[in-house]
């Protein structure tokens, strides 16, 4: 099932399971997941604010209302995952917003946050991507231990941590479907780059909260929940989780790798770019690869040289 909402597309992945594209900085870069059961909705992860009216607009569409939302659950606090969180609580009466408990006071008070990423990513990025960042009340922020189950009609969501890519990173395995919604925690994997079930993914380590060990240990975890398949939010679907996870921590490996050899930053960015490249298929274009993962490539430089500083 395929519907246009808001000019972007809305696909049934698994029966009561859809994601939404949310067309963050470009087709098939970023999703939203949203499960649907007699009658109660759990939105998985947010988008960024300018995202809030199309996931009104797919609610209805999925015969809805703002009232049949249950849970607002963003995978981590990060703005391309948590950023609409506010605006869609203000429009949820019934909603509550289930969060790692490290992330839930950034979502009542979103000011530090936004001091970080501003930093990270600069005035002019922040202003036209994550204005305006809205917060939470605190009495409707519900912190989520590791292991808990959550009822969303008659489907169950197990709440599984999964730090690595941050401290604050959670997963959500749907039990009926056999899906594990994975936010960062799987890797970032763009349509184009590998095959079907099996797409090319690069780890994702942005500052400041990259530890390998933990990165490795979510890897684990999640193989080891043996799902069906892994819905990551960039972007495609997983079904060879396992040989995935292995590509992974060697990739990540190749990558601390360079983080010791580099010099700079700049110069372990291109190392990763380099690096990494060997994993794609022969033939693969440089110039493609590096439009889909030059952001997450840079981002991840920035993350693994501020925890080789760190260990210094």
């Amino acid at each position: 099932m395929m519907a246009s909402v808001a000019g972007h597309a809305l696909e049934l992945i698994a029966p009561g399971l859809y994601r939404f594209d949310t067309g963050y900085l470009r087709k098939n870069h970023t999703a939203v997941y949203l499960l649907v059961d007699q009658g109660q909705v759990a939105i998985l992860d947010t988008g960024v604010p300018a995202n809030v009216p199309g996931l009104l607009e797919v609610i209805e569409v999925l015969g809805c209302s703002a009232d049949n939302v249950a849970y607002v659950i963003p995978t981590h606090v990060h703005l391309d995952h948590a950023g609409g969180a506010g605006a869609l609580m203000q429009a949820l009466p019934q909603a509550r917003l289930g969060v790692h408990p490290s992330g839930a006071d950034h979502m009542v008070d979103p000011s530090q946050l936004e001091v970080g990423v501003r930093a990270l990513y600069g005035d002019a990025f922040f202003d036209r991507e994550y204005t305006p960042v809205t917060a939470v009340a605190a009495d409707r922020v519900e912190p989520l231990d590791d292991g808990r189950v959550l009822q969303i009609g008659g489907r169950t969501l197990e709440v599984v941590y999964t730090p690595g890519h941050a401290w604050h990173q959670l997963g959500l395995l749907d039990h009926d479907s056999g899906k594990f919604i994975a936010g960062d925690a799987f890797g970032a994997g763009y349509p184009g780059f590998g095959d079907e079930g099996a797409p090319f993914v690069v780890p994702v380590v942005p500052p400041p909260q990259f530890k390998p060990e933990a990165y490795r240990d979510t890897l684990a975890r999640i193989v080891q929940s043996a799902p069906a398949q892994v819905a990551p939010a960039h972007f495609p679907l997983i079904t060879e989780v396992a040989s995935v996870a292995a590509t992974l921590e060697a990739m990540l490996d190749a990558g601390i790798e360079a983080t010791w050899a580099a010099d700079s930053v700049d110069d372990l960015e291109r190392r990763l770019q380099t690096v990494w490249y060997d994993w794609l298929t022969t033939g693969a274009d440089w110039s493609a690869y590096i439009k889909a993962y030059g952001k997450d490539i840079w981002l991840t430089a920035e993350g693994m040289w501020l925890w080789r500083e760190k260990q210094r």
